[in-house]
């Protein structure tokens, strides 16, 4: 989903040669498991589960999953001395707050309106690599901007208070702003550790920064019963098999063709919302999301000759 933490740049000379027919297919895979976390909490949040809670436990095991796979893989448990309190913060800080505002804009809209608004990011990492002088802008900079807006606009003025309430709409965009930050912050700090094993500390920062927020909040109802677990368990366990599978697929066909593949997710979040929840997908929703998922596509290959490699989406 929609709101994995994806995390430093391609290391130079790591991507495996040959399979890139196999690397897409990863990538699409980690799409649809994303997809189906965003599905997952949709049914957590209907048992009427705080936000808060919701992600600390959802961020906890998938803590737990990561470091058994980094475990199992033989690969390091740590991250590279220098950079595990930055890791730390832009886990606790930067992650918890985004996912806390993309996962209470459910509540305000359909699966399919909110996680095509919060896909604008790329658009606004683009903007913001430019901004600060990491990439010289170009055609399609400007092509990805106009197709992000007008679809964001189109789902806007069309979704109606079912798919899309001002509040869920706001939400879904500050989840957008927030994890440009992020992944700005992450191209920065996470330059020598291992992929995965800076996703594992992530997660588990980002467990106890939600969990501190819910305490704070005076909210103390953490999750009971099994119609509240089961969802959880299914989000942590599509969490940590999306990881595995991106990363894989990462290595395989580099960061630009990710991110391009990547866009898939919406779709998926999009289908799983109108089959399984009976949420509605109205045209503009549809049309819009067509014309965001392009601008994120328009948004990557924008970045593909930058001054300084771009970090992964």
């Amino acid at each position: 989903m929609t709101d994995e933490p994806r995390v430093g740049p391609t290391p130079a000379g790591a991507r495996r040669r040959g399979g890139e027919g196999l690397g897409a297919a990863l990538v699409a895979v980690s799409a649809v498991l994303f997809g189906t976390v965003v599905l997952f909490a949709k049914y957590a949040l209907r048992t009427g589960m705080p936000v808060y809670w919701l992600l600390a436990a959802r961020f906890a095991a998938a803590a737990l999953l990561l470091f058994a796979v980094l475990g199992l893989l033989g690969r390091p448990l740590r991250p590279e001395a220098g950079e595990r309190m930055g890791i730390v913060f832009l886990g606790m800080v930067g992650y918890a707050v985004e996912a806390a505002f993309f996962f209470a804009s459910l509540r305000h809209g359909t699966a399919a309106a909110m996680t095509l608004l919060f896909f604008t990011y790329p658009v606004f990492v683009t903007l913001a690599s430019w901004a600060i002088g990491r990439g010289r802008p170009n055609g399609l900079t400007a092509a990805s901007l106009l197709a992000a807006v007008s679809g964001g606009g189109l789902i806007v003025g069309t979704a109606g208070d079912v798919a899309a309430r001002t509040a869920g709409i706001v939400l879904a965009l500050m989840s957008a702003v927030t994890y440009t930050g992020y992944m700005l912050g992450a191209a920065q700090v996470v330059r020598r550790t291992n992929a995965l094993t800076a996703a594992a500390w992530q997660a588990g920062a980002a467990s106890i920064g939600l969990a501190i927020l819910a305490v704070a909040s005076g909210n103390l109802e953490s999750p009971s019963g099994w119609n509240q677990w089961w969802p959880i368990l299914g989000m942590a366990l599509a969490t940590s098999g999306a990881f595995a599978f991106l990363l894989e697929g990462l290595q395989r066909i580099g960061a630009v063709r990710t991110a391009i593949v990547s866009a898939l997710e919406p779709f998926f979040a999009a289908v799983f919302g109108t089959v399984f929840l009976a949420e509605p997908l109205g045209w503009g929703v549809a049309v819009g999301g067509l014309l965001i998922v392009a601008g994120a596509i328009a948004a990557a290959l924008a970045r593909a000759t930058p001054v300084i490699e771009p970090p992964l989406p």
